[in-house]
């Protein structure tokens, strides 16, 4: 799920390995596929203002960070990037008008005139309003997580040929909805269809042509984020959207049993994560307490209802030090509560959960590739092979691939295990799975051979 990260700067001589390790397969099954995604209105995805924010150079691409994992992985950037900033209308928890934002990557000249695939791209937990992945100018070096980088959804995607769709969410970046519906995924999937319907349009008023191939990823948030999109488009017979593939990344796909065992043996930030997935649930379901001391401990439970998402990254600041929240989960929860999550499946938070477990009823139609490490501290690694077990049950065609070998080879901290995953992840989801798709990878190659 994914909170922050801190130096990301790594010898890239340790990634220069064989990056083929993956298994997979499929089995017979079958299923319903429910549909969590409103129906289409008159304002879904209606474009309300869009503008050019900037242009990522691939000289700035190849100073963030996470290059040299990029770089190593995926290749150099074939070309600099635009950017756009969108506002576009969506739906609310219960089907209410609603607005958005988004950033819009476009591949730039050196990378041809298209037409380009167009890929939903979900980022991972943010808790800070003031950070847009629409604007490089709100990113952080020592708080942003690499996949909410502006610079590394460039260099992976769009200056490989990919126009990428980019959704901050409900009561992020510049929508003005009084909150971000966490973890609910029938919202964070209405945000990402809409974000693509707000992107084609945009696409046409600038020119920009798009080959029609739709792709979605996604990582931590972005993860659960990029299956439940997957289901909502294909629910509905998916004559909208040419849906190619999915790849999502340590994704928490099997929520209940995520919870669960983060209350039993704490996940890292699991106070942070609780506190956001638990306010916002009741914001939604009107379910989980009646006041918020029926959940949380004092003196936490003052002001919590309105804690998340905070305003600037200040004031994140306290929460990631045990000032505004505790490091320790069994210090924010009541032991009421603790007890009935676990022991009460009609609990108001246990149906709440289980309303947006991700791996039941239905059956993927479109091809997913499936990654994370399996030594993750914060969201486990058990989700994707719970996901390869389910899919395969049903009859869905899946790959999966666990990185752990090489953000071993990192040598990062175990605290950053979880947003470095992203890194390797997202860029093997294109060299490894959409390259393979789409007509991306025989022109970022004819390209290569041109310019190096």
């Amino acid at each position: 799920m994914q909170f922050t990260t801190t130096a990301r700067v790594f010898p890239a001589a340790l990634f220069a390995v064989a990056l083929s390790a993956c298994s997979g397969g499929s089995g017979p099954g079958n299923g319903t596929v429910p549909n969590p995604a409103n129906p289409p209105g008159s304002f879904r995805g209606a474009v309300t203002a869009f503008s050019t924010v900037t242009t990522i150079t691939v000289a700035q691409m190849e100073a963030d960070e996470s290059y040299p994992i990029i770089a190593a992985v995926g290749g150099p950037p074939l070309c600099d990037v635009t950017l756009y900033s969108i506002d576009y209308k969506t739906a609310g928890v219960k089907g209410e008008p609603a607005n958005a934002s988004e950033g819009f990557f476009v591949p730039g000249a050196a990378c041809g005139t298209g037409p380009f695939p167009l890929i939903g791209y979900a980022h991972g937990t943010n808790t800070v309003k003031q950070q847009k992945i629409s604007d490089p100018t709100t990113y952080s070096p020592e708080l942003t997580a690499p996949d909410q980088d502006p610079f590394v959804v460039a260099a992976i995607f769009a200056s490989q040929g990919y126009a990428v769709a980019a959704t901050d969410y409900l009561g992020l970046g510049d929508s003005t909805y009084p909150f971000h519906p966490y973890l609910q995924v029938n919202s964070e999937a209405t945000s990402v269809i809409d974000a693509l319907r707000a992107a084609r349009t945009v696409a046409a008023k600038s020119g920009v042509a798009l080959s029609g191939q739709v792709l979605l990823t996604g990582h931590s948030q972005g993860g659960q984020v990029t299956m439940a999109t997957q289901r909502a488009i294909e629910a509905t017979g998916g004559s909208e959207f040419n849906l190619i593939a999915s790849a999502p990344s340590s994704g928490p796909y099997d929520l209940t049993q995520t919870f669960l065992d983060s209350l039993a043996n704490q996940s890292q930030d699991a106070p942070i994560l609780a506190t956001y997935i638990l306010t916002g649930y009741n914001k939604t379901y009107n379910n989980v307490y009646s006041t918020p001391t029926d959940v949380f401990l004092a003196p936490y439970a003052n002001g919590i209802d309105t804690l998340l998402p905070v305003a600037t990254f200040a004031d994140e600041i306290p929460i990631l030090e045990g000032v505004t929240l505790p490091l320790q989960t069994n210090q924010l929860l009541t032991p009421s509560f603790y007890s009935s999550f676990q022991n009460d499946p009609s609990s108001g938070a246990r149906q709440d959960t289980a309303k947006n477990d991700l791996l039941n009823d239905w059956v993927a139609r479109a091809p997913q590739f499936i990654c994370g490490g399996s030594q993750d501290p914060e969201v486990e690694f058990k989700n994707a092979l719970a996901a390869q077990t389910y899919f395969n049950s049903v009859g869905s065609r899946v790959v999966l691939t666990d990185v752990n070998l090489y953000v071993e080879a990192t040598g990062v901290p175990m605290s950053d295990y979880h947003v470095t995953v992203a890194d390797f992840c997202l860029t093997l989801a294109r060299t490894e799975f959409f390259d393979n798709l789409t007509k991306a990878k025989g022109h970022a190659r004819k390209l290569r051979g041109l310019k190096r």
